[in-house]
């Protein structure tokens, strides 16, 4: 997963395909989530979504056509404060096509999320959807409002009632992102594996700032903690960012 947020209207072509570790290195070289330490495919499917005249737009690829030549496309043309962008490796008997690629949309946020919600797998295979889908839908119709402090309630919620592996998502509309990174540490073993495997990466740039999954080149990334929740909005001169913690019961 990767998000840029920006001052101006920028590109977003260093991140998606010139870095070292780029977005399309990645859906080839990616981490494995049974052994972190290997590497291979997240290819089934690809998206990214972008604000352009106001607007979300989303553009999303199947398994077939994942980083196909009208998709690199889009990535070569397009400028933007705002991204949002997925390489996908499909949990367990979920559809593989176009429609169950990331970003989603409801209402007006676009949504990518990595790991899997076990508490809504059934629900996800009964009616050929996800369990992103179910968890987008859940999380937007429960907030009491759509701001900051409302999305973080709803999640704070939803952390506390789902069985999951990871939670670790990216959340836009059309000025302002919001990201989270919240992977299941009860069980010593696999919480081992998962601090490696569900992270989030953050880095500072002049005017702008990057979360990915993994780092995308050799420089500077803060990784970021478990059950961590930020916001950031771009203004005229800098970009806000607000901190919080998601409180689970254990």
């Amino acid at each position: 997963m990767l998000a840029k947020v920006s001052l101006t209207p920028t590109s977003i072509l260093d991140e998606m395909l010139l870095c070292p570790y780029s977005m399309h290195y990645l859906s080839k070289n990616g981490k494995m989530a049974e052994d972190p330490d290997t590497h291979g495919e997240h290819n089934d499917g690809c998206g990214i979504a972008f604000v352009k005249n106001g607007q979300i737009e989303i553009h999303k690829r199947d398994k077939q056509h994942t980083w196909d030549n009208s998709y690199k496309l889009i990535v070569e043309n397009v400028q933007s404060q705002l991204f949002i962008v997925h390489n996908r490796k499909a949990s367990k008997d979920l559809l593989i096509d176009e429609k169950r690629s990331h970003p989603f949309f409801y209402h007006s946020f676009a949504f990518c999320h990595n790991g899997s919600i076990h508490s809504l797998m059934d629900d996800a295979i009964d009616n050929g959807v996800t369990d992103t889908e179910l968890f987008l839908k859940e999380l937007v119709d429960k907030a009491e409002n759509t701001s900051s402090q409302g999305i973080f309630n709803s999640l704070n919620i939803l952390a506390n009632k789902y069985e999951f592996s990871s939670l670790t998502s990216l959340l836009m509309n059309n000025h302002e992102l919001f990201a989270w990174r919240i992977y299941n540490d009860k069980n010593k073993e696999r919480a081992k594996r998962f601090e490696e495997y569900y992270t989030l990466w953050m880095k500072k740039n002049e005017g702008s700032v990057v979360i990915a999954s993994e780092p995308l080149d050799n420089e500077h990334w803060e990784k970021l903690p478990n059950y961590i929740f930020l916001h950031l909005k771009p203004s005229t001169d800098r970009i806000d960012q607000f901190r919080k913690h998601i409180t689970i019961n254990k």
